[in-house]
């Protein structure tokens, strides 16, 4: 008899896959990070193939045998354990609800990423969300027995298994689906006069070390009717994508017991989600998904110098794929005066105390506090604005980042413009107000030299084989976006709140006092979500809110003993059903933002999605010798918008002109645009850095 046993866990507990039309081979593809920010300064990758296709990212996942406690000690080796992988996802976004506002915002809820003011000053309202294919419907609601051509809308291959005898497998899906249908034929398909599509949503490979390898699908996105054009940014009808999210777990038998265990519950078993390319992939967001699922866990942090200069860094990075964190006013501006100065040591140092101290403070007044206090920071402007005197009037600066936030469809909210987490927000007044420790032998000229440090340390740390597996959710989740859902092109506004996580606390905090390696306050931990069982799937997986869903359905479902709880119970399909379909749509439209004012120049989540970026071609240029130094300065810093990288158009904020022509060009030219990419500089010129970050496309191999 197996036994369903916490000394197995599969880690990471949540790893992402990325599309991308190149093939589906372990030595064609790019693997999701193991180690946070080993990647950072990489140099010498190539993200596309030999033939220009975009290469896909893979996620690899592992066996670990654990303590009693449920601690990793060792990874499982085919030596003594026989392994069967299994994985079972789905696409559930044609099923799902159109988007607008995050539906959390008119919530009330223990939350540490979530100011209550969204609800107590009615900040930005969750906007009601209605079902997508509104046409289509669940004919029992009418007739007795008559059919859900709803649950047509999912496509859910069922399960697929690997092991050593069979190492490879497609998952293959379709749309319509046919899984409830007696002879094989979409009834909605039938219904519709169309004939469902193939959309395959991946593929599973059993390695030789026992590993199991997923990789991301081809980026196919398509329509029913091929007439059909997609002419909003998350929301369009009779559309189809490969974007996919659903369970990982195995089988091992020990050789020489016997004894079977399988990983299969919420301790053991982990999750993949399948996300668009990313296109700056050494460069991070500045708010991550780690951060926000710290932020969801409602625990004090100690306050410390290494979860605050993470987040600064990453802003400082945002150079590489955004005008406006290039330019002035920009953090970037700020810390090189303090470099210019001799000042940067005081990111640092708390000595001399009075010119540490107006360091700090200047740079934490530059933020935004996510408490949303009513400000009047300039608002973006709307086809639906009429009055710019109330909120919004501009008469202050506009904060830190220069990004919009949730309430993007609420013209004249403050959280229009994105803050950073709470929790990080209080590291960084802690810090300002000297309540850090540095460790011994500190002495950094710029950001680059105190980031290959901490970049050394978790690399240090993951030669410790107890740590490494921890460390490889942390690298996954660091690549993420976390927070200002619009709806994000990856995972979305559920995953702040700790209820999509086990309830099992022991699956869900710190595993490492990591005091020793200095890597971040919140340092190293489980994640695991809330599984759904396989009972409990077999009940829920098709449960939605009817024709519409609100905040008041959602705060239900927060509620002790709730019919609704069912929402937070995760089954395949659940992360992604939230994203834009096609994904292409939302991609194409997360770019620059339009003010009142040239500068700074406001965009959306840059870091996997450029706005601007320096093309080959520049490089070239820098590279060549008979051009002078001060023609390659101004060549260095004139940026290109990243879409110029391809025909698809400059697409721009949601009201801009050729926003449409956008759209439909992105659904085929994803493919063709500029991936940024590290390269060596050494020129010796001042204001040109050694590493600069290369936007490569289709066309330049």
């Amino acid at each position: 008899m197996a036994n369903s046993n916490p000394k197995f866990r599969i880690y990471p507990s949540i790893g992402i896959a990325r599309l991308g039309n190149g093939p589906a081979e372990k030595d064609k593809v790019i693997f999701s990070p193991e180690v946070p920010w080993a990647n950072l300064y990489e140099t010498d990758q190539n993200y596309l193939t030999k033939d220009g296709r975009l290469k896909k990212q893979a996620q690899r996942f592992y066996i670990y045998e654990c303590d009693d406690h449920g601690n990793p000690r060792r990874q499982v080796n085919t030596e003594d354990f026989d392994i069967e992988w299994s994985v079972e996802v789905a696409n559930k976004k044609p099923f799902w609800y159109d988007f607008n506002n995050s539906l959390d915002l008119s919530v009330i809820a223990d939350n540490q990423n979530l100011s209550p003011n969204f609800v107590k000053d009615k900040l930005a309202p969750g906007i009601n969300a209605a079902y997508r294919n509104p046409n289509v419907l669940d004919q029992g609601l009418r007739v007795k027995d008559g059919y859900d051509y709803r649950k047509d809308l999912v496509n859910h291959p069922g399960m697929v298994s690997v092991d050593a005898n069979g190492k490879r497998r497609e998952i293959r899906g379709q749309f319509p689906s046919s899984r409830f249908s007696k002879d094989g034929v979409s009834m909605l398909a039938k219904r519709m006069n169309v004939d469902a599509k193939d959309v395959n949503l991946g593929t599973v490979e059993y390695d030789d070390d026992g590993t199991l390898i997923f990789y991301g699908a081809d980026g196919i996105s398509a329509a029913l009717n091929p007439s059909d054009l997609n002419t909003d940014f998350a929301d369009n009808s009779n559309w189809y994508d490969d974007i996919c999210d659903g369970r990982i777990t195995a089988k091992i038998v020990r050789k020489d017991t016997g004894e079977e265990y399988r990983l299969d519950d919420e301790k053991s078993a982990a999750w993949v989600a399948s996300a668009p390319p990313d296109y700056a992939p050494q460069i991070q967001p500045l708010s991550t998904m780690y951060d926000l699922i710290t932020g969801a866990s409602n625990e004090y942090h100690e306050p410390e110098l290494g979860t605050v200069f993470p987040m600064m860094y990453r802003l400082y990075r945002m150079q590489w794929v955004n005008l406006g964190d290039f330019l002035a006013p920009s953090f970037k501006e700020t810390i090189d005066e303090l470099i210019e100065k001799d000042q940067f040591k005081y990111i640092y140092q708390k000595e001399p105390k009075a010119e540490a101290d107006a360091v700090r403070e200047k740079i934490f007044n530059m933020f935004r506090n996510p408490a949303y206090n009513m400000s009047n920071e300039p608002i973006i402007p709307s086809k639906n604005t009429t009055d710019f005197v109330n909120r919004g009037s501009g008469t202050e600066e506009l904060k830190l980042p220069y990004y919009p936030g949730d309430a993007i469809d609420y013209p004249g909210s403050p959280a229009q413009w994105f803050a950073i987490p709470p929790m990080i927000y209080e590291q960084l007044r802690q810090w300002r107000d000297g309540h850090f420790y540095t460790p011994e032998g500190f002495d950094f000229k710029d950001m680059n030299e105190m980031g290959a440090f901490y970049r050394d340390q978790f690399q240090e740390s993951a030669n410790d084989e107890a740590r490494k597996p921890l460390l490889m959710t942390r690298a996954v989740l660091e690549t993420l976006y976390g927070g200002g859902f619009h709806p994000g092109v990856e995972l979305t506004w559920p995953m702040r709140h700790n209820n999509i996580y086990s309830e099992n606390r022991e699956a869900y905090r710190f595993i490492v006092d990591n005091h020793d390696y200095r890597i971040g306050a919140y340092g190293l931990r489980e994640v695991r979500l809330n599984l759904a069982s396989r009972e409990e799937q077999e009940n829920i997986f098709y449960n939605d809110f009817g024709f519409s869903m609100n905040s008041e359905d959602i705060q239900r479902s927060m509620e002790p003993g709730s019919k609704d709880s069912w929402f937070w119970k995760i089954t395949p399909g659940d992360l992604t059903k939230w994203m834009g379909i096609p994904w292409q749509s939302d991609a194409g439209s997360c770019q620059a933002v339009y003010v009142e004012k040239q500068y700074p120049v406001p965009s959306w989540w840059a870091a996997n999605l450029p706005v601007h970026v320096l093309p080959q071609d520049s490089y070239k240029k820098l590279l060549d010798p008979t051009i002078t130094e001060d023609t390659k300065r101004n060549i260095y810093a004139n940026r290109l918008e990243w879409l110029h990288t391809a025909s698809t158009g400059f697409i721009g904020y949601h009201a801009e002109g050729g926003y449409m022509n956008g759209l439909i060009n992105m659904v085929y030219q994803w493919k063709d645009i500029g991936v940024v990419t590290g390269r060596r500089l050494d020129l010796d010129i001042d204001g040109i850095p050694e590493i600069v970050y290369v936007a490569y496309d289709s066309k330049d191999n």
